[in-house]
């Protein structure tokens, strides 16, 4: 299991930024706008986001590597709604394979969307805490 250690810093008052700084990334945050903050920086539910896009990236690129799918260019578009009763996120995962690759190419990588879905640890947790996660492949053809 990692330590995961991060700093968080504010300037100014209400509609002042802040920063979240960790080992090797840094990011700005403020409260948004439609609160009456800044809107300068992310906001806690980007943030939230972010942590599944990146679990889910990461997982779906060390899954294709793993299984030698012939990946050209990995990129996974999200988008989330939050209420007040439910927040729903959507990933589109976007493959393009190799000019040569064959059909089994093209089902490994769908399987391995699924499988990143399931094993994502950060994606697993949101889940748990009821936050729907909708994951929809787009394989195409380099």
């Amino acid at each position: 299991m990692a330590d995961i250690k991060m700093t968080a810093t504010w300037d100014g008052g209400f509609k002042g930024t802040g920063r979240i700084t960790g080992e090797g990334w840094d990011v700005g945050i403020g409260i948004p706008a439609e609160f009456g903050g800044s809107g300068a920086g992310a906001d806690p539910k980007s943030l939230f986001t972010s942590a599944t896009l990146a679990c889910f990236t990461a997982t779906l690129r060390a899954i294709t590597a793993n299984k030698k799918v012939p990946v050209d260019s990995l990129s996974v578009e999200t988008d989330a709604t939050a209420t007040d009763d439910a927040f729903a996120i959507r990933h589109t995962a976007k493959l393009v394979l190799s000019a040569g690759a064959s059909e089994a190419d093209r089902a490994a990588a769908e399987g391995a969307i699924a499988t990143a879905d399931k094993v994502c640890v950060v994606g697993n947790l949101a889940k748990k805490a009821g936050v729907t996660i909708q994951v929809t492949p787009e394989i195409t053809l380099g």
